[in-house]
């Protein structure tokens, strides 16, 4: 009983602070039989599961101390259901613990392990317990094959994704919706969307998520004109009846490609013929795609219109209109309407300050600058080899960071920007060096970003791409940028 008890102070105390006594996790405070009658060994994980999808988790808590008293440390099914269970309710610490005690594992704890990474964002981590399986001697099943993928759409790890695409055809592994689907959504948002094409003409089965997947791919890379014949194909296939999501991806295209009378003849169809109610994003979508067309008051006069109350992100893609056009009247509209919903932030009042900027109006710029708060950490990733690295403002931990930091020097003196460089560096500066110190010409350099790529670190890429003549792929949160020869495919606007 060594074992367990060791494994009982290592695991249970630290769950947050029950709520009330009753709810006290300990191996001195048994299953009353007033609660439930005490299981089998076999009943057990199946009980576990049963207890953990209820609103109040106690029970299953209380099974684990049971599962613990019992000698079941050992069992596989019934730590896997537990695994399951902490997951689900997000004490990933608890699930980690646990995990790293198991003595045996399956293919279902380690795919727990790994969704339960991607829920907390935690991308490479997911990899990491991927390549940790295989090594264990585990064979990938198509649910640990779809985690995986997402990870690699997060983290853009082309390389990894194209090796877990040529294993579900070397292992003869069922091209389901679910596989299929992921591999369209991962080459998509590495942008490579011819072999996204390829893989969604192969699928022998297509979900109405297929078909979104492939079609937001296409909206993300500016390509409305192609969404909307693939639209078309799917009405004439007739089998899938297009959701809210599959117009959001149309207006996003339309919006990237400049389609404006096409993203209003959606707009209309989605309420008039398929009786979608638009939502939030719809509309967002729908300013975006007046926004870069320059009808700013139409922009405004349809979110002042609108049946729901429109939220910071419709107001902020307005916003970034105006930045576009230089419209300051029309931007102090915008940011009155944010204060008085008491949302403006971080990213509201730098494109207020740059507006401001290139109005040659110093004082404000510098007024909106100052209620700038404290920015999210920007995050990026590069690919190289099948091994994705991780960048962080203001992180130096990096193996090769002495050489980045040259490498950093140098890309500076040779792009000849007339702005100063922020210091720290942006997570995708450091990103862009060490792929060049890592990454072999003519391949491109792909990186991934957790925010939008800022307006200085975009002219730098384009410079870079331009000087060091290399193509550099960009994912930011909003879409992605394809810069070379000192141009960017977002022509400016993102």
């Amino acid at each position: 009983m060594a074992t367990v008890a060791a494994t009982a102070s290592a695991v249970l105390p630290h769950h947050p602070r029950p709520q009330n006594n009753e709810q006290k996790l300990s191996l001195n405070n048994p299953i009353k039989p007033t609660q439930i009658s005490l299981p089998s060994d076999h009943s057990l994980a199946p009980l576990i599961k049963t207890y953990s999808q209820s609103p109040s988790p106690s029970t299953a808590l209380q099974l684990h101390a049971h599962s613990l008293k019992r000698g079941l440390s050992s069992d596989v099914f019934v730590q896997t259901s537990l695994l399951s269970f902490y997951a689900s309710h997000n004490h990933f610490s608890l699930a980690r613990r646990l995990f790293h005690r198991m003595p045996s594992k399956n293919v279902v704890s380690w795919t727990t392990m790994i969704d339960a990474s991607l829920r907390i964002g935690r991308p490479d981590d997911a990899l990491s317990l991927f390549r940790d399986m295989q090594l264990s001697g585990i064979a990938p099943d198509g649910f640990a094959l779809v985690g995986a993928l997402s990870a690699c759409s997060m983290t853009g790890a082309l390389n990894l994704g194209r090796w877990i695409h040529a294993y579900v055809r070397r292992n003869g592994v069922d091209l389901t919706e679910f596989v299929g689907t992921a591999l369209v959504d991962m080459y998509c948002k590495c942008g490579c969307v011819r072999d996204a094409v390829s893989v969604f003409d192969s699928m022998p089965i297509r979900t109405v998520r297929s078909w979104n997947a492939m079609l937001h791919g296409l909206a993300v890379h500016g390509r409305g004109a192609e969404a909307a014949r693939l639209f078309d194909v799917m009405e004439s296939d007739g089998r899938h009846r297009p959701t809210g999501v599959t117009f959001l991806s149309l207006l996003c295209g339309c919006a990237h490609g400049g389609l404006v009378e096409e993203g209003r003849r959606y707009f209309d169809r989605m309420r008039s013929e398929y009786r979608i109610v638009p939502t939030v994003k719809h509309y967002g979508c729908m300013v975006d795609l007046l926004g870069r067309a320059g009808l700013l008051d139409e922009a405004f006069d349809m979110v002042s219109k609108m049946p729901i109350p429109p939220n910071s992100v419709v107001w902020g893609a307005l916003l970034s209109a105006c930045k576009a056009r230089y419209d300051v009247v029309m931007a102090e509209r915008v940011m009155e309407r944010l204060a008085r919903m008491a949302c403006a932030d971080t990213s509201h009042h730098v494109i207020m300050s740059q507006i401001y900027g290139r109005c040659g109006r110093k004082e404000k710029s510098a007024e909106a600058r100052l209620r700038v708060g404290r920015k999210p950490t920007g995050t990026a990733w590069v690919e190289v080899g099948c091994e994705v690295h991780e960048f962080v403002v203001g992180d130096a931990s990096h193996p090769m960071w002495g050489e980045i930091k040259r490498m950093l020097g140098v890309m500076e003196a040779k792009a000849e920007m007339e702005e100063g460089f922020e210091d720290p560096p942006h997570s995708e500066k450091v990103a862009i060096a060490f792929g060049l110190l890592r990454v072999s010409s003519p391949a491109p350099i792909r990186i991934s970003k957790n925010l939008r790529i800022c307006e200085h670190c975009h002219s730098f890429m384009k410079r870079v791409s331009l000087v060091y003549e290399r193509e550099i792929v960009v994912r930011d949160r909003n879409r992605f940028h394809l810069f070379y020869r000192g141009s960017c495919t977002c022509k400016d606007y993102w």
